[in-house]
């Protein structure tokens, strides 16, 4: 069709002069947008391949001529080329080597249709006959993001991209401020900078191949991960998340300028205003180009334009009869988290919390008391430092208060200060601080985000990260509960110093049980310095806080150990089965921790114990290895054996509501091997009752 060809490659040109004048470096004009919600048709897909010689393929292509954008359908021969569109490969048709495209068309309005069907022969087959309809039928839009097909991303040309971005964002901060509102429309204004935010917008952020892609710089990938949603941030948010890459991509030595610029940002009132209220003020050609981008993206990815969290996402596949008598749904749920291993987290130097909440410009936190008694002054300073009001809430953090009526008042206090919807809750503390609070999170108004500052060692290894938050009911341990993990964890070990050297011989065994069961590089550490770790407060007092060796040994202890939860909890966060490594001395245990009063590492360290003799018992693991196990345990300063585990009936009533709590299966974590998971389905009751005192016996030959 000679007049379609003509409208092609007259848009070619004018692509090709855009590009030029506002890319003189010969980067790529800004791509089409990408099936974030793709409608998977193989089908139809095969249907054209097999009735289009050559074949065929259907794919889009973008044109922009005289300020609109035009959409083209290709049908074109198997002679296809590879474009780089913002990032991302995009396998498109288009003039390979001798190759002639049979067909391109506009494809916005109604006359796209027609055009299609003119395409197709006259003796068409069935298939081709319901691609007919299909086409007279359905919005084109939707049909041109059935058929595009995205196949990598291409880290290089987005931190190519984002580079460009960032010095144009450097720049701006760098002249005199005369009205830091005014410096921050300038870099909205900047083609780099409208060329990265509006690709990066486009990106699938959570997926696997993102992740992949940017897994040797973890701190690029999460600027990216809340640069997609620029639409919906505070602009001081927005300006920090540069000042970010600024450190990432350009060095240190531009954190001074950022630094500047974002506390006189930050004295505005207004600094709180989200982008897409400042777009208004742009010259008309970029507030046509951000607000056509969040139109397309409202409609193909919701979430971009109207972001209540910067840290999930979800989807689903809908499939229904024409009469709609049955559906069959397939929901997905995507969440991102981070956890850091810090020092010195509430030094004003250090800005990891005051990034988060200086945009919100205030913080609403649940600290436990006794955490309040010891470091309250410590926080005040830290909030007021960087100018962010501070509200708190008091929680006790003990087992005992660990109920329903706990989770309600602090639901009730973030009801009275209006929490939004989108604000990270700070919890500071504990364990159970750590589950209540971590519980009303998920509770109020179906979830907030929060962030967790871990001050003991159970929460910084265990807890802390947990997407699993409780809490205790009708004399029941952890009745109630959700799913719901910290958007934030961070682990200091400062705060270790202040605990009681009880409460921190209980977090070890959290520590060993992650070891045991799934890192033996770790046991080993544990074996070799496990005794220094409880004598120094895991590098926290005496003269090993000089010990820049010992010091690195603590942190690489806290990290690994954090490294086996995740990966193992993450990997199943809504206990879809029992295989859970992280179960390893929590099986029988449950049944008699409240009632002897134990601390529950002391609880669990005496069903680790058990559990190895019960794998030797098996045959599994070596005699060697179990009292490697029960050695480790007991130089930890932590409990093999109590006397209520005597009472052989209440350990098997334990096992059996452990079984009933599984699905009908006890799947009991024990190793088979140092480092290695296994899991003991069957254990009738002689058998528990004779073993129990098979490894009484053995207890006695350690010293606790």
């Amino acid at each position: 069709k000679p007049h379609v060809m003509a409208f092609v490659r007259s848009s070619r040109q004018s692509l090709s002069t855009n590009r030029q004048m506002e890319h003189p470096t010969a980067r790529p004009p800004l791509p089409p947008r990408p099936a974030l919600r793709t409608v998977h048709s193989s089908s139809l897909t095969s249907t054209l391949r097999g009735e289009f010689s050559g074949s065929s393929v259907l794919s889009s292509r973008r044109f922009s001529s005289a300020g609109s954008c035009r959409w083209a359908l290709s049908i074109a021969s198997s002679c296809t080329a590879g474009l780089i569109l913002g990032g991302r490969k995009v396998q498109s048709c288009g003039r390979g080597r001798g190759a002639r495209p049979r067909m391109s068309l506009r494809a916005r309005g109604g006359e796209a249709q027609e055009k299609i069907m003119a395409l197709l022969p006259d003796n068409m087959t069935p298939q081709l006959l319901q691609l007919r309809k299909e086409i007279s039928e359905m919005d084109v839009e939707k049909l041109e993001r059935r058929f595009r097909r995205s196949d990598s991303v291409d880290p290089q040309l987005i931190r190519a991209d984002l580079l460009r971005a960032v010095e144009a964002v450097h720049a701006a901060v760098s002249r005199p401020i005369y009205n830091a509102e005014n410096v921050v429309l300038d870099m909205l204004e900047d083609s780099s900078v409208r060329f990265a935010l509006i690709s990066i917008s486009r990106l699938d952020v959570f997926s696997d191949e993102v992740a992949l892609a940017f897994g040797d710089d973890l701190l690029l990938l999460r600027c990216i991960k809340q640069l997609k949603y620029f639409w919906v941030l505070p602009q001081s948010h927005l300006v920090i998340l540069f000042m970010e890459l600024s450190h990432q991509l350009l060095g240190k030595h531009a954190d001074s300028k950022f630094n500047d610029f974002v506390a006189a940002l930050c004295q505005l009132s207004n600094h709180t205003k989200p982008i897409k209220d400042l777009v208004v003020n742009l010259s008309s050609q970029a507030r046509a180009s951000y607000i056509r981008e969040m139109e397309c993206l409202e409609v193909e990815d919701g979430q971009v334009a109207h972001a209540p969290s910067l840290y999930a996402k979800s989807n689903s596949l809908t499939l229904a009869k024409q009469d709609g008598s049955t559906i069959e749904v397939v929901e997905t749920r995507t969440l991102t988290t981070t956890v850091r291993i810090v020092r010195d987290s509430l030094k004003p130097s250090n800005a990891l919390l005051s990034n988060i909440y200086k945009p919100l410009g205030r913080c609403i936190a649940v600290v436990d008391s006794k955490v309040d008694a010891l470091h309250g002054p410590d926080l005040d300073n830290y909030f007021a430092a960087h100018g962010i009001v501070l509200f708190k809430l008091l929680n006790s953090g003990n087992e005992d208060n660990k109920d329903i009526g706990e989770v309600e008042r602090i639901l009730a206090a973030m009801t009275k200060i209006n929490h939004g919807k989108h604000e990270p809750l700070l919890v500071v503390g504990g364990g159970v601080t750590a589950d209540v609070a971590g519980f009303a999170a998920a509770l109020y108004q179906r979830g907030v985000p929060y962030v967790m500052l871990c001050t003991s060692l159970v929460s910084g290894i265990d807890a802390g990260p947990s997407p699993l938050v409780c809490c205790n009911g009708l004399n029941s341990k952890n009745l109630y509960g959700a799913y719901h993990a910290p958007v934030l964890t961070i682990a200091d070990r400062g705060f270790w110093r202040s605990l009681h050297p009880g409460w921190l011989r209980h977090g070890l065994a959290e520590v060993i049980k992650l070891a045991v069961m799934q890192d033996i590089a770790l046991f080993e550490l544990i074996e070799k310095h496990g005794a220094k770790l409880v004598e120094t407060k895991i590098g926290t007092e005496g003269a090993s806080v000089s010990d820049p060796a010992f010091q690195d040994v603590c942190d690489l202890i806290v990290g690994k150990s954090m490294e086996c939860y995740v990966r193992s909890e993450y990997g199943n966060m809504w206990e879809t089965h029992q295989c859970r490594p992280t179960g390893y001395g929590h099986t029988w245990s449950p049944g008699y921790e409240l009632e002897a009063g134990l601390l529950h590492g002391h609880a669990v360290s005496t069903c680790m114990g058990f559990g190895a003799y019960l794998s030797f018992r098996q045959g599994w693991l070596a005699e060697v290895d179990m009292h490697r196990i029960l050695k480790a345990i007991s130089d930890c300063q932590l409990c093999l054996y109590h006397p209520i585990m005597d009472d052989h009936a209440a350990v098997w009533k334990s096992q059996v509501a452990t079984t009933r709590s599984r699905g009908g299966n006890l799947c009991a974590p024990i190793p088979k091997s140092l480092g290695r998971p296994a899991y003991l389905n069957d254990l009738p009751q002689e058998i528990l009752v004779k073993s129990l005192s098979e490894y009484r016996h053995i207890c006695m030959t350690y010293a606790r």
